[in-house]
């Protein structure tokens, strides 16, 4: 009995799955919306990252949400506050799950760039087009660099870092310096 409670499981966790995959008309929504909040200034600057900027570079991954850095305005209180990105969401009919907001259908997390390596992957990011909407893209050697910092180093970024590490178009020198510049190894 427990067995079959078991496959019924996995079963449903596998429609669910299929329901949530993310559908390149709601990405390219979704990438317009981070645009507007740029050029509004709820955001001072941003880059794709995750499975979704790794799209770009080498094979798709699987992933069910748009992880995105940014860089928010500057503001006179100490502790960074995500309110005024929640709050022009909100004000947009976008809806608050846990730890992202559903914009478009797609779950987005914002994640304010918590390191000087992060700094860097944003600013140095590629404007990239997808589906005819530009879009600032975490460039790999960055990525496989925030995958090797110690609080990201987990099986699955792992995998993801090797992946890019395989890629022809892997630009090993100036990898190399970004991981000697941050004092970092794979």
């Amino acid at each position: 009995m427990r067995h079959a409670v078991g496959l019924d499981r996995d079963l449903r966790r596998q429609a669910v799955t299929c329901r949530m995959s993310l559908s390149m008309e709601r990405v390219r929504d979704a990438l317009q919306v981070l645009n507007s909040m740029q050029d509004e200034g709820v955001i001072e600057e941003y880059a794709v990252a995750g499975a979704m900027a790794i799209l770009f570079w080498t094979e798709a991954v699987p992933t069910f949400d748009l992880d995105v850095l940014v860089v928010l305005p500057a503001s006179d209180e100490a502790i960074v506050s995500l309110d005024s990105l929640y709050r022009w969401t909100e004000a947009r009919g976008y809806r608050a799950l846990k730890e992202h907001i559903l914009i478009e259908g797609v779950r987005t997390q914002f994640v304010p760039s918590p390191s000087p390596l992060a700094d860097e992957a944003i600013v140095t990011a590629e404007t990239l087009d997808y589906d005819g909407v530009p879009v600032k893209v975490v460039r790999p050697e960055y990525l496989v660099a925030l995958y090797s910092e110690p609080s990201a180093r987990t099986a699955k970024r792992r995998e993801r870092a090797a992946m890019l590490l395989d890629w022809p178009g892997l630009n090993r020198k100036l990898l190399d310096e970004i991981l000697n510049r941050h004092g970092l190894s794979l």
